[in-house]
């Protein structure tokens, strides 16, 4: 039966912050004699300190650990060197509540009867946990059902709701993980000077819309205070691309080099040059780059649950085939899926088009039992797109806008599609399936701004979210994705890939297997 007087419980809760700061700190001798100047003013007879001593290391047994002791820092000191490192004032109010409420229902007017059984150690503590929180125990396990009473569970089950509601410390290790992890492109400064650009035109070979050749020689006639040798060895310039046809009272042409009519539109256009030496040293950066060389620690995240140093990722994977008759079970289960499905815009395009039924009919819903996907849609697509993921067994949770811009940085201002206004972006859906808690939120955005392309390609941005989301081990899949789209831990699928490459044999093995089928 543990028992001690409540007069310390009472001292320790109206002198928490005074006890552990200046000049106290603590220190026992000095905090027992507060403790009986405070008795000697209500005339009441106090502890002596091996009393008081007792009862510090009781309530400490009582409610595990609330005022831990520091032993003496230096050997010479004897027990009474002990000091208090802090004071958990709420386990204390607990225990004070509880007293309270006993001395209500019995006519004890000191002490504490026995509130928790002797053999409270063999308890496990999973058990005594289950117990805070007022799950129910067999009948006969009646000594676990009175452990604890009403205000105790009540006040541990609100502090413990208070504590799940907060956002793990994971979160914020996540982003600075992310900040760390990203590859930092070598950045190349744009020069501005359109006069730098007019004499550009005039140097540069020009053969099917790309430059092939400089001539330095005419570089070199130039007045030698002219800046442009210097510059051109420092920063990208955009050299106007003058036709026959090209009437500069126009202005730019909003898709540069993505204009589908090169050759005949008259708006004006750009070619870009990058010097080949600046070229060279960024692609060495990207070859150096390696996850080991990073992240040697073994810092535990949702996403990133392998470490690095220990699982090396896979080479990348591609299958050329038919999306729509492939057998995706071949592939097994992915923690992500992209896909860019080739809808029919009603537009001549440089590539074959699905309709709407044969979308839908895809047997998506086999890739995951919980996880992520990434679905491209039109604008005239967006609720097919919901209604596709509905049907595949995805919640649609959020939706990714790609703003286009051109060569110079500019938002497209006059689209190829749009029957009412010009679309200057496309949407991306996001759903969910199942519960993956494993996912590495709060980290991104839901906003693209990059660069148009080849038609139809997309934003290599989209890769470094979903890597930061699921993590670089995780299996990610991308479905009608072209040569572009191979990479390293990424499965392609698609019909304008170039052959096949598998690394997983028991992925090999199936695809051999339908493969044969087939024949």
């Amino acid at each position: 039966m543990l028992t001690f007087d409540t007069t310390v419980l009472k001292f320790l809760l109206d002198y928490n912050v005074q006890l552990v700061k200046l000049p106290l700190l603590g220190q026992l001798k000095d905090v027992f004699l507060i403790y009986s100047m405070e008795r000697d003013k209500e005339r009441e007879e106090s502890l002596s300190y091996e009393q008081f001593l007792d009862t510090l290391e009781e309530i400490n047994k009582v409610t595990g650990g609330a005022v831990p002791l520091r032993d003496p820092l230096l050997v010479q000191y004897d027990s009474q060197g002990k000091s208090i490192e802090h004071i958990d004032t709420f386990a204390l109010e607990i225990l004070y509540n509880r007293i309270s409420q006993k001395d209500k229902d019995t006519t004890r007017s000191n002490g504490l009867e026995t509130i928790l059984p002797p053999s409270l150690d063999q308890i496990p503590l999973h058990t005594r946990l289950l117990n805070v929180l007022d799950i129910d125990f067999p009948k006969n396990d009646d000594k676990f059902n009175t452990l604890f009473d009403v205000p105790l569970r009540k006040g541990l089950y609100q502090r413990l709701e208070h504590l799940l509601k907060e956002d793990p410390i994971s979160f914020q290790l996540n982003k600075e993980r992310a900040i760390h992890c990203t590859l930092k492109a070598e950045y190349i400064p744009t020069c501005h000077d359109k006069e730098h650009s007019m004499l550009l035109s005039q140097l540069v070979y020009i053969v099917n819309n790309k430059i092939v050749s400089m001539q330095w020689s005419k570089l070199n006639k130039l007045n030698h205070n002219n800046p442009l040798g210097q510059c051109i060895q420092t920063h990208i310039h955009y050299v106007p691309n003058l036709k026959p046809q090209t009437d500069l009272s126009l202005g730019d042409c909003s898709y540069l080099d993505t204009c589908h009519k090169l050759n005949s539109c008259r708006y004006l256009h750009y070619l870009q040059y990058i010097p080949e030496s600046l070229s060279e040293t960024t692609l060495q950066t990207s070859n150096e780059y390696n996850y080991e060389n990073i992240s040697n620690d073994m810092l535990y995240t949702h996403g990133l649950n392998c470490s690095y140093t220990n699982k090396p990722i896979l080479p990348p994977q591609w299958i050329r085939c038919d999306v729509r008759k492939f057998d995706f079970t071949i592939l097994g289960k992915f923690s992500v899926v992209v896909a860019d499905p080739a809808w029919n815009i009603h537009m001549n395009l440089p590539y074959g088009t699905c309709n709407d039924i044969e979308l839908l009919e895809l047997p998506l819903d086999d890739l995951q039992s919980e996880g992520i996907l990434f679905l491209w849609v039109t604008g005239r697509a967006i609720e097919l797109g919901k209604e596709s993921l509905n049907k595949w067994g995805y919640e649609v949770i959020n939706e990714v806008s790609w703003i286009k811009t051109n060569q110079l940085g500019r938002t497209i201002v006059t689209g190829r599609t749009g029957h009412w206004l010009n679309h200057s972006k496309e949407h991306l859906l996001v759903g969910i399936k199942g519960h993956p808690t494993w996912l590495n939120k709060h980290i991104d955005l839901d906003l693209i701004v990059s660069t148009t392309r080849e038609t139809s390609r997309k934003p290599d941005e989209l890769y470094g979210i979903i890597e930061r989301l699921v993590g670089p081990h995780a299996r990610k899949l991308e479905i009608f994705g072209r040569d572009h789209n191979i990479r390293p831990g990424w499965v392609t699928v698609g019909n304008q890939l170039s052959g096949n490459c598998i690394h997983e044999m028991d992925v090999k093995q199936k695809y051999e297997q339908w493969v044969g089928q087939q024949q």
